[in-house]
């Protein structure tokens, strides 16, 4: 286990608050925690595939970061008449 998988697995306990918020929340707060746990997951997948030494990997992450920024505008989009 190297630092990268360490990284990994400490940034991947800031997806817990923002899970109860998700869950808990007002609708805004939960669309901005929604993006927030996204982000965390395209990091802690980068550190994965770059901890376990596996550069084919990186292109989940790209493209997980793609299409979570368009799946945001889409959950706001209809969601837009609540908020």
């Amino acid at each position: 286990m190297n630092s990268f998988v360490i990284a990994a697995m400490v940034i991947l306990a800031g997806v817990i608050p923002c899970g109860i918020v998700v869950v808990r929340g007002k609708i805004m707060d939960a669309v901005v925690a929604y993006e927030a746990i996204s982000s965390i997951v395209v990091m802690v997948l980068v550190l994965l595939a770059e901890g376990f030494r596996r550069p084919g990997e990186f292109e989940l992450p790209v493209l997980l970061a793609v299409l979570l920024f368009g799946s945001g505008l889409v959950f706001v989009r209809f969601l837009e008449r609540w908020l």
